[in-house]
């Protein structure tokens, strides 16, 4: 178990014992931080087929959901409808890494300051605290902004200057592979093709940064989390 699956896990672990009521989903969370989606799945299956409304549930649905997309409607749903869930600050956690995977900072930064204003307490903070780039709209944001109600359009001022190169692979599948892989946990991919000596590579790229330091700071998690030595690519350069 790598030291950030570890940390994430405890987090959730010590959201247990706070309340009461919701069905104990931990042999799930075990079985996924040890790979073994198959038998989350049928775990969340046997659940979901006595109380498929539950947030803890609904959390662990969107955990397992592959398409990022749909993940964060079930992470939503979890924050909104049951704020008082013991996943309801793990559910805000996952839903800032996936605009920041994105790129999308000024959303981010929104639910970073809900997780620190809404669950003062909770391990997550510190967790997602990482540099967040100002821009001129994320200082413009006014904290009091809904994030329920913020839109999906982030035109920010500086463009994306770095990508993390994930992997290059002859083999086409294997990039999709690993672009789905890393898709499932919210991350933000793209795989181009480049000839090289006459060989056409597959490129898994992760990610849109606009500093090189937050390339680094996210490769560094991806180096932890799934073991990928990537490097940082620099864009239009």
């Amino acid at each position: 178990m790598n030291k950030l699956s570890a940390t994430l896990l405890l987090c959730i672990f010590l959201s247990i014992n706070i309340f009461a009521g919701e069905p104990d989903i931990s042999d799930a969370l075990k079985q996924i931080n040890s790979g073994n989606i198959k038998a989350a799945e049928s775990i969340l299956q046997n659940l979901k087929s006595t109380n498929p409304e539950d947030p803890s549930i609904i959390f662990l649905d969107g955990l397992l959901t592959k398409n990022g997309d749909e993940a964060l409607k079930k992470y939503s749903v979890v924050l909104e409808k049951y704020p008082n869930s013991k996943y309801a600050d793990a559910s805000l956690y996952r839903i800032f890494t996936y605009y920041y995977s994105l790129g999308f900072y000024n959303k981010a930064q929104i639910y970073f300051e809900r997780l620190k204003n809404d669950y003062p307490e909770s391990a997550y903070i510190k967790l997602a605290n990482r540099s967040i780039p100002v821009t001129e709209e994320t200082a413009a944001l006014s904290p009091k902004i809904n994030p329920a109600s913020a839109g999906h359009s982030d035109k920010t001022i500086k463009k994306y200057n770095y990508v993390i190169q994930a992997g290059a692979f002859l083999n086409e599948e294997n990039a999709k592979k690993l672009s789905d892989k890393l898709r499932n946990e919210n991350y933000f991919t793209e795989i181009i093709t480049k000839e090289v000596g006459g060989t056409t590579l597959n490129i898994v790229n992760v990610g849109q940064f606009v500093s090189e330091e937050d390339a680094r700071h996210e490769l560094s998690i991806l180096e932890k989390k799934f073991g990928i030595k990537g490097r940082i690519v620099p864009l239009n350069k």
